[in-house]
């Protein structure tokens, strides 16, 4: 009789650990919506709520063709100048759903294909394809973008 009160326990025990593990989304379940915050945010061209998902640090690091920016608020500027202080008409899409890499318990590579639509300061249209590549951190804000690169295409 010594030896039933073992397996009781042990369901006791780890019976809610387990149903605890079960109940947390996944990686991607808990940042496709902020990737989907992110294009409403870009196709709105509303910076302070894109950037919402990144780090606001100056440890975060953004890449494109070239450029290296460093820090948040120097992101934010940026992004700023390129959207027009949101007057922009880029219309951006997804023609691939993203990918996902983890990279450890709390970090996230996440790789996505853009496409763009705009029209140039001349006023001839322009389209373009990109890539996106993310390192997302879960941080006590939240998931959060700690470095970024862009690639283009035209």
């Amino acid at each position: 009789m010594k030896l039933g009160i073992y397996p009781i326990l042990a369901l006791v025990l780890f019976v809610p650990v387990l149903s605890q593990a079960k109940s947390e989304p996944s990686i991607e379940q808990q940042i496709l919506p902020l990737l989907n915050k992110q294009m409403l945010a870009a196709n709105a061209h509303d910076t302070d709520a894109f950037l919402a998902t990144y780090s606001h640090d100056v440890s975060l690091v953004f890449a494109v063709n070239g450029e290296v920016i460093r820090g948040f608020e120097n992101l934010r500027e940026q992004q700023l100048k390129w959207w027009n202080n949101g007057k922009s008409d880029v219309v951006y899409s997804e023609p691939a759903p993203p990918e996902f890499l983890r990279l450890g318990s709390e970090t996230v590579l996440v790789t996505q294909q853009l496409a763009s639509h705009r029209t140039l300061p001349d006023g001839k249209p322009s389209d373009g394809r990109f890539a996106i590549t993310s390192i997302w951190q879960r941080l006590p804000a939240g998931w959060r973008v700690i470095y970024c690169h862009e690639s283009w295409m035209r």
